[in-house]
């Protein structure tokens, strides 16, 4: 096998606060309360998945009463986010909720399209945040500092899990699939200079 060179530049996380946070927070947890979700157990592969509720199954529908009070907010969040890179809008292919007790875990993972992210719902300062590995060291992990209410925004490439939850309270967290929709006209254009990235040896 050839060699391989990498090329290091970084991988965009955005993170903000979801403004009406406080407003929604508790009608969606009485939702998702009276929702006839089920636990979510993975033993296949590698993934030891545990989960004390999800509705991941039915991401896809937009029925769903918590879906139905808030997407439309949140759905502006993710615009802020993609118009903030360059593009004019994106499409929101799936969303979902997730809830974990103590002992839960959602292991290495990916998502499907351009980009990803959590809404942190219900967190504590016990709960386990999303950790990511380095693309340029799988060796390394990060993670990012959040609290409750906050919206991570990152790569759906970037291999992610949430690791077990420490905290003896519910964590409850919203994510969803995005792909980008154009590119900004301001920055269709072509550039004086040119950055030239060379081999790491």
């Amino acid at each position: 096998m050839s060699k391989i060179y990498s090329y290091t530049f970084p991988n965009l996380i955005l993170k903000t606060k979801f403004v009406d946070h406080k407003k929604y927070k508790k009608e969606i947890l009485n939702l998702i309360k009276k929702s006839n979700d089920k636990a979510w157990v993975n033993k296949k592969d590698y993934f030891n998945d545990k989960l004390l509720k999800t509705d991941w199954s039915n991401s896809d529908n937009w029925e769903r009463p918590w879906i139905k009070l808030k997407v439309n907010e949140l759905y502006k969040e993710l615009v802020n986010f993609s118009q903030y890179m360059g593009y004019q809008s994106i499409q929101l292919h799936k969303m979902w909720y997730q809830q974990y007790s103590y002992g839960d875990v959602h292991n290495w993972h990916t998502h499907d399209g351009n980009y990803t992210g959590t809404y942190y719902l219900e967190f504590d300062k016990n709960c386990s945040t999303t950790e990511f590995l380095y693309p340029n060291d799988l060796n390394k992990s990060f993670t990012v500092e959040v609290e409750e209410g906050d919206v991570l925004f990152f790569p759906c490439s970037l291999i992610h899990r949430s690791s077990v939850s420490k905290s003896k309270k519910t964590k409850s967290i919203i994510s969803w699939n995005t792909d980008f929709d154009k590119i900004q006209n301001q920055f269709i254009h072509d550039r004086k200079e040119i950055e030239i990235l060379k081999e790491n040896k």
